[in-house]
């Protein structure tokens, strides 16, 4: 009987340690970045500090993740958690820096790594943080800090301009690897047991007339320290034979080695082809432009390149391109920057996004919000009973949705969806009917 609940103890924290990857050791150091800042000088010693909370105040920025006001205070002059913490944040301002890690309200300490990695992702958050090269700085330590414990923190998407941040795991394969793995290095266990779906030969040659045209000369160093000149296909194929022989299918169908950069891009395996595209040198100039042109060519295909790897992304409906209310069309904007990051916390902030932009759509044809949605479905069923009937439906179904469920991430007092498949699921059904009405109205004012 010992034996078996030893063995329930070791599973258990076996399981436990694989669900918590983020050491208290890494947590240490990143909590000491927020308190003693980073060493910005280059002749002279310069530190510079960035407060967690950004452009908000400990209260505003806390209250995005939890309901604070529901929390115990510790001050016993205050109700709640809200009224100590700008106590002691904003009109006294004598809690240290760090403090929000030390306190055990939150789940920083002794919460999942999603918890904690939840916190990190809301301080990077283009509504919150302040840009600059002391955030760059801590943008790279945190880098570099997340990564021995195997999580990667990168760019996932842009929204009016500025980069949303979102957090993945590094494979096996990376984490012990001293340089940039291409995807069919760093998913080789994975692409044993699944194969990619096949990349047709019009995609593969748009991909290769893409390369061309952003082909380059530039001036490159070997190891010895002797210059050369070489163009981005050509780097891009040095660097895949660094990794392995380049092979293709030949007329006879057998995948044989080949020197032609061409026929290996046109005839290889699907992986090597992500290959390709991951190495191939960027420049400054065009680094969006590349990633939004590969991502048009593979439209739709389950993987996207983000920040400089093929990433699996969800697949979502894209809403109408021609609105033209401002506050609609930057909240349609960030529901997708969110959604196609693919965590579960951006999975719900792409969802609250949607939902506030349908909201905003039922409003558009009278000042009168009931009025407004009365003509909405007018305009929509074109008369037929029925199908007014069927719309009336969709929105009460919606309606109860949001009245039922959790919608926003502060609404801790619904239900929570059962899965991410299911935030995705009502993403794309209230996205859909939100292009249906945008669309629509779009037409009438023409």
């Amino acid at each position: 009987m010992l034996g078996t609940a030893l063995e329930f103890v070791y599973f258990f924290s076996m399981m436990l340690s694989q669900m918590n990857r983020i050491t208290n050791i890494t947590k240490r150091q990143i909590q000491d970045l927020f308190c003693h800042g980073v060493e910005m000088g280059v002749f002279e010693k310069d530190i510079q500090l960035y407060h967690f909370s950004g452009t908000l105040t400990d209260g505003e920025f806390l209250e995005r993740l939890y309901d604070i006001k529901s929390m115990p205070s510790l001050d016993s002059r205050f109700d709640n958690a809200s009224g100590e913490i700008w106590q002691h944040t904003v009109n006294n301002d004598d809690y240290d820096t760090d403090w929000v890690f030390d306190d055990e309200r939150f789940p920083l300490k002794n919460g999942t790594d999603e918890d904690y990695l939840r916190f990190l992702m809301e301080i990077l958050s283009p509504e919150v943080r302040i840009d600059g090269e002391v955030l760059t700085k801590y943008i790279e330590r945190l880098k570099s800090l997340l990564a021995v414990d195997g999580y990667e923190l990168y760019i996932s998407s842009y929204v009016s301009n500025h980069p949303i941040y979102t957090w993945g795991l590094l494979t096996e394969a990376e984490r012990i690897s001293t340089r940039f793995l291409p995807f069919s290095i760093r998913n080789e266990a994975e692409l044993r047991k699944k194969k990619l779906s096949s990349i047709s030969k019009r995609k593969r040659s748009a991909i290769l007339d893409l390369m061309k045209e952003q082909n380059e000369f530039f001036l490159c160093k070997t190891e010895t320290g002797y210059d050369y000149w070489s163009d981005c296909i050509s780097e891009t194929f040095n660097s895949i034979k660094s990794f392995y022989k380049p092979m293709a299918f030949n007329p006879d169908d057998q995948y044989v080695e080949t020197d032609n950069y061409e026929q290996f891009i046109m005839s290889c395996k699907p992986q090597h082809v992500f290959d390709a595209i991951e190495l191939y040198p960027i420049n400054v100039n065009d680094i969006n432009l590349f990633p939004a042109r590969i991502n048009q060519i593979l439209s739709h295909s389950v993987y996207k390149l983000i920040d400089r790897k093929m990433r699996p992304c969800n697949y979502i409906i894209n809403v109408g391109k021609n609105i033209e209310e401002k506050r609609l069309k930057e909240l349609v904007e960030e529901a997708h920057a969110y959604i196609q990051n693919g965590s579960s916390d951006d999975l719900q902030h792409g969802l609250e996004k949607i939902w506030d932009a349908y909201e905003r759509a039922k409003t558009l044809c009278h000042k009168d919000k009931k009025t407004s949605i009365g003509i909405l479905i007018d305009k929509l069923s074109g008369g037929d009973e029925q199908m007014k009937e069927n719309i009336n439906a969709i929105m009460s179904h919606l309606s109860w949705i949001g009245n039922n469920y959790q919608i926003r991430h502060f609404e801790k007092d619904k239900l929570a969806f059962p899965s991410d498949h299911m935030k995705v699921f009502y993403f794309n059904l209230c996205a859909s009917f939100l292009n249906l009405c945008i669309n629509y109205i779009d037409v009438e004012q023409e």
